[in-house]
């Protein structure tokens, strides 16, 4: 059985988001930190201005830390890995790393020296972060946010940014449906060995997410020793049946959870359909069917040209190189896209857009 705290937080006041999370790890089975290092592992898609809604916001995760040194924790890092990663991150915009040099904790590069991992359900390896193995616990923070290929992006999914850089946009190649790239999520997680997940839905993201959707006052902090019972809460919330969260499905299937059936997860505090948000703006199909030819149903992405700034992010990061520059205007060849939507994540100015009619 796994219990998932859900406390409403209107708010990233320091003091009152610190108080909340107290409150939820004490109903949750929070891991005993005392002289262990620990991994905080936020969502850093890419290093965007908080505003924006796409990262972890740095005072959740200023607040953990200050909760896990209370807690004895002998050595505190954080880290992780922007779908694009430049050599020396340093994610300043979002303001986690100025958080790292307030608190005196170790920023960790995924980039460096990461190690080749054989992965369950997939019959192949990938290469993670190193700091994984050296560390006793791993505590996850990810955002209340909808993903244009997964529908929605939570716990599970946020360990995929273990994956250094541009090491993750080949997988979609390899696992081009919803259904195969869950399995893929699901053999990263398994890797990870994650004690506690604490999930920002104080101001999340609706829509185009994970990058490009509309920030929405959600109000909520959800916590859970239970990654996959947490994202099952969240996508109830979402207003999505949280089985047809391709994600939720698989973890279910091969036990990345101790429950076997969502019923038997118990809220301490608020249940979330009593909390559902009837006019959230989710993204995809209302219901996932996993096939081989499931990926070529979706439509491939839309430029629009007038928004577009030409910073060719959307070119480098193609796994299938379905897209180039010419005459100064990015131009996708559709016989090429297998719809994974890694392009529409980076571009940093809503220039791609996805379910729109083509002209």
């Amino acid at each position: 059985m796994s219990d998932v705290a859900i406390v409403s937080c209107e708010t990233y006041e320091e003091e009152k988001v610190k108080k909340t999370i107290e409150l939820i790890i004490g109903k949750t089975g929070f891991p005993d930190v005392k002289n262990k290092s620990v991994l905080l592992k936020p969502n850093i898609l890419s290093d965007a201005i908080t505003e924006k809604a796409i990262t972890t916001n740095p005072v959740v995760l200023s607040a953990m830390i200050q909760i896990v040194k209370e807690r004895g924790a002998a050595k505190i890092f954080v880290g992780d890995s922007p779908s694009i990663q430049k050599k020396h991150l340093e994610p300043t915009n979002c303001g986690i790393f100025q958080v790292c040099e307030k608190e005196a904790v170790e920023w960790v590069d995924f980039t460096k020296d990461p190690i080749k991992k054989k992965l369950p359900y997939v019959n192949h390896s990938i290469y993670m972060a190193a700091i994984l193995d050296n560390v006793d616990i791993v505590i996850n923070l990810p955002k209340f946010k909808t993903h244009e290929l997964m529908l929605m992006t939570g716990a599970v999914k946020n360990l995929f940014g273990t994956v250094p850089g541009l090491r993750k946009s080949p997988m979609h190649v390899r696992h081009p449906s919803r259904g195969s790239f869950a399995k893929l999520v699901c053999g990263v997680f398994s890797q990870c060995h994650v004690d506690y997940a604490l999930m920002d839905g104080i101001v999340g993201m609706e829509g185009a997410g994970p990058a490009n959707g509309k920030p929405r006052n959600v109000g909520l902090l959800l916590g859970s020793s239970d990654c996959v019972a947490l994202d099952i809460a969240a996508a109830t919330i979402m207003g999505y049946n949280p089985l047809s969260i391709p994600v939720n499905v698989f973890a279910l299937k091969v036990g990345l959870t101790p429950t076997t059936n969502i019923d038997e997860i118990t809220y301490p505090l608020i249940n979330p359909r009593s909390i559902i948000l009837s006019d959230f703006l989710r993204c995809g199909g209302k219901k996932i069917e996993e096939g081989d030819n499931e990926n070529f149903t979706r439509k491939p992405p839309t430029f629009i040209h007038e928004t577009c700034i030409q910073c060719g992010r959307c070119i480098e990061i193609c796994p299938a190189q379905a897209i180039v520059m010419k005459d100064k205007k990015v131009i996708l060849t559709p016989e090429k896209c297998i719809r994974c939507y890694c392009c529409h994540e980076v571009c940093p100015v809503g220039a791609i857009e996805i379910d729109r009619d083509t002209e």
